[in-house]
């Protein structure tokens, strides 16, 4: 071979290499930071450092993905539930069975409230399953009311890993939406 043809093979090579290189580091960067709530990527399937592998952790977020602290008046939530206060609405979310598994069929239960504790009846709910840090099919719930505030749906996580699911609320005219995050 020629000088200019090996030489060309010599810096073509470098470039695949230096490509691969920084691919590396992004991929470990972007799964070592975690995001606002604390939550890493792969996080429940490597078990990182401090945490369990344990599926569960419903917890109360906001759009952001950071965690909304419990309600300042002492009310503990059972683990399959979390709650938030949305505009003028008090959301909670409640999850059977606790904790979910993929594949399987989960009954997700919605109760809303307004700021005085009376049942809101009149709204339309739907719930969108989405894993943040990766792309997935649409997964959306559609609840129907079947109680005093309380609307229910049937679905299921079709994979281990970090879920969040938006509670995407129409009531009197106004949208709002609720967060919620979970592992499993």
């Amino acid at each position: 071979m020629n000088r200019k043809k090996i030489l060309g093979f010599g810096v073509a090579g470098v470039l695949v290499i230096a490509t691969l290189a920084v691919g590396a580091f992004v991929f470990i960067q972007r799964s070592t930071q975690g995001n606002a709530s604390g939550f890493r990527p792969g996080m429940m399937m490597r078990g990182g450092a401090g945490q369990s592998t344990a599926p569960g952790g419903l917890i109360a977020v906001s759009a952001q993905g950071t965690p909304i602290p419990a309600p300042a008046d002492g009310t503990k939530q059972p683990e399959n539930t979390a709650a938030q206060k949305v505009g003028n609405l008090n959301v909670k979310l409640t999850l059977s069975p606790y904790p979910p598994a993929s594949f399987s069929q989960g009954d997700f239960k919605v109760t809303l409230t307004d700021e005085k504790g009376q049942a809101v009846t009149d709204a339309t709910i739907t719930l969108d399953l989405t894993m943040p840090e990766m792309p997935m099919p649409s997964n959306v719930l559609s609840p129907k009311h079947t109680a005093q505030g309380v609307y229910q749906s049937a679905g299921r996580f079709t994979m281990r890993g970090w879920w969040r699911i938006e509670v995407m609320i129409q009531s009197a005219g106004t949208k709002q939406s609720a967060f919620f995050d979970l592992w499993l």
